[in-house]
């Protein structure tokens, strides 16, 4: 058995902070593998940050550079933070997986952006760090997501058959066949968030905020007409096809409780219909999206399926971890992105390894 520790990194479209996991991972003879959550950790980005990443897809190439540099300076900054915190024996860490921040995503153009991902947080830590997850796929063909579904299948499936995420989008990753199949379902928390925002809130606490809306029919069946939803998989979601597809259709709507009600609504009748679909009996539901008692009631009552909500520190660290887990295999050179959930010509070892 082979044993390694590993600091995970994942940042959201949510853009809800950097979530921090220590992990260590103990393989198996059957190929499956074992991990503990030794600490984990949140930090939020100040306002200041927040606004730049908000905009970052609209400034000139010379300031996202100039950001990409400070985000890395800031997650090496929170990693050593972490550490000297949390007692970690620095030697005992062989590296850092992150998946950086996105600010691009469009692969059906052949290209996805991730920023962050420079040797600030290799140097500015004196560990070595996986960067960049995404890329080498989309050069293949695929998607660049969903990546998670590897770590689905190899750390969680003791705890169901599928396994949904509720983050800045949905997904779901599930067996078919022997093949493990993900699927990007709709936007959830990137968009509850941004409208929040508008009240001084940065997340709406267990849905209490929507929950006192009416559903918007007109703007409800709109939503679900939309053409993405028709499409089969492969397929993925950035924020530049919310803005295009989904923002003009909230205009409609002018009552703010009222447009979040109709999304839950939305979010909860999309993935019923997707999980009740691909048949599972059972499915994990982590992200932050789990921690919204009503947006998990409206799937239930879509879903015909138990939906299985985790331990808390599972719901909120899960993409760090996995992300952890994806630098190990790419720390390996195994195998870590399906082509099967991407689309991409071949599986594929992603990620680049930084020393310091």
């Amino acid at each position: 058995m082979k044993t390694f520790r590993v600091i995970g990194l994942m940042s959201g479209t949510s853009l809800d902070g950097l979530d921090v996991a220590d992990v260590t991972f103990v393989s198996q003879p059957d190929g499956f593998w074992k991990f503990t959550l030794n600490h984990s950790a949140i930090y939020s980005y100040g306002s200041e940050l927040l606004a730049r990443l908000k905009t970052a897809h609209q400034i000139p190439a010379q300031d996202l550079v100039q950001l990409s540099t400070d985000l890395g300076r800031l997650y090496a900054e929170w990693v050593n933070r972490f550490i000297d915190e949390h007692l970690v024996d620095k030697s005992e860490v062989d590296f850092i997986a992150s998946h950086g921040q996105t600010i691009f995503h469009q692969p059906e153009k052949g290209f996805t952006l991730q920023i962050g991902n420079g040797p600030e947080l290799s140097v500015l830590t004196q560990l070595p760090s996986v960067v960049d997850f995404r890329t080498k796929d989309v050069a293949l063909g695929g998607n660049g997501a969903p990546l998670i579904p590897i770590a689905d299948h190899l750390l969680f499936s003791k705890y169901a058959e599928a396994f949904l995420n509720l983050g800045g989008f949905s997904n779901v990753s599930y067996r078919q066949n022997k093949e493990v199949l993900s699927n990007d379902i709709c936007p959830v928390n990137i968009l509850i968030n941004e409208l929040m925002r508008s009240v001084g809130e940065e997340f709406d606490a267990y849905g209490n905020y929507g929950k006192g809306g009416a559903i918007n029919q007109k703007l409800f069946d709109e939503l679900n007409g939309l053409t993405f939803y028709a499409q089969s998989g492969p397929k993925s979601l950035g924020w530049e096809w919310v803005e295009a597809e989904i923002l003009p259709l909230l205009e409609q709507e002018t009552d703010l409780k009222s447009k979040i009600r109709t999304l839950y609504e939305h979010i909860a009748f999309q993935i019923g219909k997707v999980l009740n679909n691909i048949g599972a009996k059972s499915t994990l539901v982590t992200g932050g999206g789990a921690l919204n008692s009503f947006l998990i009631e409206r799937i239930r009552d879509y879903y015909r399926g138990a939906l299985i909500v985790p331990e808390k520190e599972i719901i909120d660290f899960k993409e760090a971890i996995g992300f952890a887990f994806l630098g190990l295999l790419r720390w390996n050179d195994e195998i870590n992105v399906l082509s099967s959930v991407t689309g991409s010509k071949c599986d594929s070892s992603s990620g680049i390894i930084l020393m310091p």
